[in-house]
Order: C-alpha cells, then sequence, then structure tokens
C-alpha cells in the first residue's frame, strides 16, 4: 500500500538532494548542478512533476547507458540570427545555458534570433529557458518534441508527441508574464503523478484499453495513448512543435521510438527551438505598455488571472514553508544514493 504520508523539505534541501542523487548517478559536477537547480525552480514554481520526481527517470537514462552524464555540448553559431547546438548526448539545459548568453546578443543585435538544438534529452520544463530571456527584457517562444503518446484528432494511433510549448515577455515593474503547457490535455509527468498518488485527472485525457476516453491515469499509461488539447486544434499545435522541434533542428521525430526503448527509457532525443525576439528592436516605444494594458484587462476581470501567474502564489509559498514530499517518493530516493 502506498505512504502517502509527507515530509517537509526546504528549497535547499531538495536542491542538495537531487544535486546528491545525480552525483550518484555518475552525472558530472557542472551537469549536475545545472539539473539539480531546474529540479529546484520545478519545485519552487511548478510544474512539480518536473521535480523531484524526475530524478528516477534521470537516473535510469544514466544507468542505461542511453545518456551521456558527462555531456560536453557544442554551440555554433551558423547564421547572423542562428544558433545550433550538439547536446552529446546529454541533458537539454546543460547546452542551453552554454548557449543562453550568445542568443541574447544576437537577439538585441539583430532584433531576433534563434537557438536550435538535437542529440540531447529534455525532460525539464521549458518556461525556465524562456523565463530567463524575459528576465533579459527578450519575448521568447520555446518548443520541444518529445516520444509519440498523442493520438491526432479522429486517429487510433499515437503520432506525436506531449510536445510542449512555452511562451514569456517582460512586464514592467513585475515578474515577467511566463507560461508553458503541453499540446496534450495533460502532460504526460502530471498522468504518472496521478497515477502515483492514487487520484483520477480532472477531465478525460486520454484513452482506455478499449479505446474510450478516461481520467484513469492507470488506464492512460497501459495504453500510452493521450488526447490533444482542444481536439484538432491542439493536434495542429502538436505538428507544429514536431516541424519547429525535430525537423528544424534534426533531432528524433516522436514516432521514431527504437533507442528510447532499447534503453527503457521515458523521453526521446528530439529536437528543441528557442526563439528570442528584442521588443526595442521593433519599432513600437510603447511596447511595454501594451503589455501592461493587456494584463489590465486580465486581472480583476471575473476569476481570469494572466497566464503563467499561478507560478507566483506556489514560488512564495515555497520559498516561505518548502514543499511537501511524499514518504514513498523520499524512499524511492534515498535508494538511488
Amino acid at each position: 500500500m502506498a505512504d502517502n504520508s509527507t515530509i517537509a523539505l526546504s528549497l535547499d534541501e531538495v536542491e542538495e538532494l537531487a544535486k546528491s542523487v545525480l552525483v550518484a548517478a555518475g552525472m558530472d559536477e557542472h551537469g549536475s548542478t545545472v539539473l539539480a537547480g531546474l529540479v529546484r525552480m520545478s519545485e519552487r514554481d511548478g510544474p512539480r512533476s518536473h521535480g523531484l520526481r524526475m530524478l528516477p527517470v534521470y537516473a535510469q537514462s544514466f544507468s542505461s547507458g542511453y545518456a551521456n552524464p558527462e555531456a560536453d555540448p557544442s554551440v555554433e553559431r551558423i547564421a547572423p540570427g542562428v544558433l545550433r547546438g550538439d547536446g552529446d548526448n546529454g541533458y537539454y539545459q546543460i547546452v542551453a545555458a552554454k548557449a543562453r548568453d550568445e542568443l541574447i546578443e544576437m537577439a538585441r543585435a539583430n532584433g531576433i534570433a534563434a537557438f536550435t538544438c538535437a542529440n540531447c534529452h529534455h525532460l525539464g520544463a521549458l518556461r525556465f529557458d524562456t523565463g530567463l530571456l524575459a528576465d533579459a527584457g527578450l519575448v521568447a517562444l520555446g518548443v520541444v518534441n518529445s516520444l509519440s503518446m498523442v493520438v491526432p484528432q479522429g486517429g487510433t494511433r499515437p503520432v506525436f508527441g506531449t510536445n510542449p510549448m512555452s511562451f514569456a515577455c517582460p512586464r514592467p515593474g513585475r515578474a515577467p508574464v511566463v507560461w508553458d503547457q503541453a499540446s496534450s490535455m495533460v502532460a504526460l509527468m502530471d498522468i504518472r503523478m496521478a497515477a502515483a498518488e492514487g487520484h483520477e485527472l480532472p477531465r478525460p485525457a486520454g484513452l482506455d484499453p478499449n479505446g474510450q476516453p478516461t481520467s484513469d491515469p492507470n488506464a492512460i499509461l497501459e495504453t500510452r495513448s493521450l488526447l490533444p488539447f482542444g481536439e484538432h486544434k491542439g493536434a495542429a499545435i502538436a505538428f507544429l512543435i514536431e516541424v519547429l522541434g525535430a525537423a528544424l533542428a534534426g533531432g528524433t521525430l516522436s514516432v521514431d521510438n527504437a533507442n528510447r526503448e532499447a534503453h527503457g527509457a521515458l523521453n526521446i532525443k528530439g529536437g528543441s527551438t528557442l526563439i528570442a525576439i528584442d521588443p526595442a528592436r521593433f519599432g513600437n516605444a510603447a511596447f511595454e505598455g501594451y503589455v501592461q494594458r493587456i494584463c489590465a484587462e486580465i486581472e480583476g476581470n471575473g476569476d481570469a488571472r494572466v497566464p503563467g501567474d499561478g507560478r507566483l502564489k506556489n514560488r512564495a509559498a515555497a520559498e516561505a514553508d518548502g514543499v511537501r514530499v511524499t514518504a514513498d517518493l523520499m524512499k524511492q530516493l534515498r535508494e538511488l544514493l
């Protein structure tokens, strides 16, 4: 029987635990520091499904030989506004951190710039890439494709990954507007977390073994057939991300899972693209006023909120009180040390 009692951890303790697990799994000093910081931010802001619960997945990717724990990624400028990265079969966040300063410099020089990357693994939240660009005063859009488990509207088998996307923009006098979301009705790790915690999803998000929509996370994990959000509209967004992610970067298509399956891994080595835009170079001196007006029209409009702002409440609570972690998860993580 699952032990759903919880243990309180400070954010520093979360980061220390994450670092210890990653080092025990064979990850080098630099990479483990980058990923442990990501785990901390995920537990702090959400989605927590990308936090401590990702550590067994990271560890398995190294122990199986699927991912490189000592990746030395490379970044090359191949056009005035284009950076191309090779992740050296490591995690995307490591190569993205290496490219970030140059991408910002290029966006400010050209008005717009893009970083595209293949040969890497990505299991974190895209908002931590786009958000840092917004902190630098840029507008950002990021996409990455993932392993196929989303059935296109009217189809019978998965074609797309959950194919997440993220958007961020600066907001005068306040934290940037930052959001990310999957192209599926619900992100895979949220389904896995619901199954682990023993509760149903708030709405049907995938197909059961009989091909019927269901909110039972265990049934969805059995079929690995998720539904796109917004029916055909979500499927269209997933297609867009497959092109901007895998095709543009030269990453693995979502349906090409043979290498992943051979290693029993959760993710594929997909492709990612991160676009940075400098609003100061687009000719509208009132850009910040426009953003303020858009946000003002949402805030105070019934229960509506600016996309992504829920994370700010999560952040304040986590910084003050830490986070609660289930005893089962803590047991699982201690076994990895």
